[in-house]
């Protein structure tokens, strides 16, 4: 009895804690003006960039065409790109926006700058956090591309108590913990109000990509749909 109730008084206090603490941030760090696009269909195809979208996007193509099509990180290295013409597109991988001019040319962002300024030519909305605003990335497709609308969403990412995370949800002040940039356009379209959010290429085969090398070394080797495993090197992990 008395640890039940020194449970139940531990995790109210914990969860006090971070609601107080996830308020705070809502405060600090979120926009009261944000808004999400109303959506244009009943349904929305999510498509991650895992091994598994390449036999998706063979078997699946006519459906995906038929529901609104979302769309994230590199995606634009695929030639699917330009055929499906994603109505949205999220980033979120902080590493996008410090991304800059100066930048090595090879960088793996540049195709994808190169493919929102110069080969969008129908109606996109671009999803970025709100951390990213002002950015170069963020900067050139504002001033490059007037086919593409940026939407500012708050990535705050809120803890405590269940009504009040899913208050704060549903606002669009707060956020879940996105660990992959798949999870926050899930959490996107569920605020379109879709009735229907079907995920593509969501699988996840990196834990197959890592070995040792001779040297002793952790190397991996970050696979996607549109890659052939023999051009990606594998690279350190630090």
């Amino acid at each position: 009895m008395l640890e039940r109730i020194y449970k139940s008084l531990t995790l109210f206090f914990a969860n006090l804690a971070d609601s107080l603490i996830s308020l705070l941030k809502v405060v600090i760090q979120s926009k009261f003006s944000v808004s999400l696009p109303p959506t244009s269909r009943s349904a929305c195809s999510v498509l991650g960039n895992g091994p598994s979208l390449r036999d998706s996007l063979a078997t699946q193509l006519d459906f995906i065409k038929s529901t609104e099509v979302v769309c994230v990180n590199l995606f634009t290295d695929s030639p699917f790109f330009s055929q499906l013409r994603p109505q949205n597109y999220v980033l979120l991988d902080p590493a996008l926006f410090s991304f800059n001019a100066q930048s090595p040319a090879d960088s793996p962002f540049r195709g994808l700058q190169r493919a929102l300024v110069h080969e969008v030519t129908w109606p996109m909305f671009l999803y970025v956090p709100q951390s990213a605003r002002g950015s170069y990335l963020v900067q050139q497709v504002e001033q490059g591309n007037k086919a593409i609308t940026l939407v500012y969403f708050n990535y705050t990412v809120v803890k405590g108590f269940t009504w009040l995370r899913h208050q704060l949800y549903a606002s669009g002040l707060g956020s879940a913990q996105s660990q992959t940039v798949v999870v926050a356009a899930v959490f996107l379209m569920l605020n379109r109000r879709f009735s229907d959010v079907y995920l593509f290429g969501a699988d996840q085969s990196w834990h197959e990509q890592i070995r040792l090398n001779a040297q002793n070394e952790l190397e991996m080797q970050q696979l996607h749909f549109y890659d052939q495993p023999k051009d990606v090197k594998y690279l350190p992990v630090y």
